[in-house]
């Protein structure tokens, strides 16, 4: 899923990309996905499934700077 980012403040558009966590098959077949460089830069993409939801609930942090940077793309 592509997800774009507007804001006060930030002049451009940011385009990232959010994966589900219990989607593994489809994440380790993705291209785009494949071509994050270090495992702890794909884990920013990924939405992890709340354990104490009822029904299923994801959770996915934009961090826009700084450690556990978002990664990203420039389109």
């Amino acid at each position: 899923m592509t997800v774009y980012i507007f804001a006060r403040g930030i002049n451009i558009q940011l385009h990232t990309r959010l994966y589900f966590e219990d989607e593994a098959e489809a994440n380790a077949a993705d291209p785009i996905l494949k071509q994050v460089p270090g495992e702890a830069m794909r884990n920013t993409l990924i939405a992890r499934r709340e354990a104490k939801a009822k029904t299923p609930t994801y959770r996915f942090d934009i961090v826009l700077q700084g450690e556990g940077e978002t990664v990203f793309f420039d389109i």
